[in-house]
């Protein structure tokens, strides 16, 4: 997409991404194939002042992100109409209504992180049509409307985050979750899935029957190249909770250290080293952390946000509702004016 224009290249990604909201059927497998391989190239060839390299010279797993509006978008699970609506969300400071979000993006004047976990629908109907699509798995797949509709849901989320990240490579990120595990592994600091169904094994079986086995390992080698975090001016943001106190070079070498990806994304509430959070920060912010915040997703909460860590760290992940957390530059981050909750369409 040409962003000469900002304005044309916005309309463009809106409508993009309301079709995308809209459609009920499947990406093909070319078209989804080059844009995987496209994404996948841009993250394999990140700027090192954007991702510094680790010591084997591939991008790290942190991002360096410059001092600038910011929107952070919790786990996606297949709410495609969620992201669809970050980007045609007007934010209004100081009262006064600004372009939708996608054209600050186009002109350079913000960015976005969203934080994983593209796959796995869990809000309203989810259960019930996991359940249905569990039947269809057992059955061998002679029949998959409800996994189909179940994937159509999930693919047209991920082809969105693709077309963001090809379109915005240095402005839009997306941080691995533990739902990123498309191949469902036990290795590399992730796990096998599963909570209404064997929705993990689901989705491989899937996967390979309707696209088959290449553009499975291609999907694969994508959410293997994510990162796991980034850093701003205040604030880090990961898809969960730190489960034990890591520095920046543990995040930046994190793809042959698979107990840093995990502690990154699988910790579960409680189960983080007590005090895991004021030491990263200290670590990744020195003398300036004391106003700074670690902000994540993964485990759900029943408002806005909760605090926990003697509230360092702010968990921001509703799935009901559609939660993003807006961070200013220049600014110390305060979840009661930061947090907000974008409007869902009926």
């Amino acid at each position: 997409m040409d962003e000469g224009d900002p304005r044309s290249a916005s309309c463009a990604l809106l409508a993009r991404a309301t079709m995308l909201a809209r459609r009920e059927g499947l990406p093909a497998a070319q078209e989804f194939a080059e844009l995987v391989a496209a994404a996948t190239a841009i993250l394999d060839t990140e700027p090192r002042e954007l991702r510094p390299c680790d010591s084997r010279g591939l991008p790290g797993g942190l991002v360096e992100l410059p001092d600038m509006l910011t929107v952070l978008v919790p786990d996606l699970h297949a709410r495609v109409d969620f992201l669809a609506a970050v980007l045609a969300w007007r934010p209004a400071f100081d009262g006064r209504p600004e372009a939708p979000f996608a054209e600050l993006l186009a002109r350079g004047k913000a960015q976005l992180v969203c934080l994983g976990d593209a796959f796995h629908s869990e809000g309203p109907g989810a259960a019930e049509r996991w359940s249905a699509a569990y039947e269809e798995y057992l059955g061998g797949w002679a029949s998959h409307a409800a996994m189909d509709a179940e994937m159509a849901r999930t693919l047209a989320t991920v082809e969105l985050v693709l077309d963001l990240k090809c379109i915005f490579p240095r402005r839009v990120h997306y941080l691995k979750g533990n739902h990123d595990n498309i191949t469902n592994e036990n290795a590399h600091g992730d796990h096998p899935f599963y909570k209404f169904a064997a929705e993990g094994e689901m989705v491989v079986s899937w996967f390979a029957q309707h696209y088959g086995s290449s553009l499975l390992a291609a999907y694969r080698a994508f959410e293997r190249a994510l990162p796991i975090a980034v850093r701003g001016a205040r604030f880090v943001a990961s898809h969960a909770e730190p489960a034990v106190p890591l520095s920046r070079t543990d995040i930046v070498e994190c793809r042959h250290r698979p107990e840093v990806v995990e502690a990154l994304i699988w910790t579960p509430n409680g189960a983080a080293e007590e005090g895991s959070v004021e030491a990263g920060l200290t670590a990744l912010f020195g003398a300036a952390a004391p106003g700074a915040l670690w902000f994540g997703g993964h485990r759900p909460v029943s408002g806005r946000y909760a605090l926990r860590q003697a509230g360092r760290f702010v968990q921001f992940h509703n799935p009901v509702s559609w939660p993003v957390v807006v961070l200013m530059p220049g600014a110390d981050p305060d979840p009661e004016r930061c947090v907000h909750t974008l409007a869902m369409r009926a």
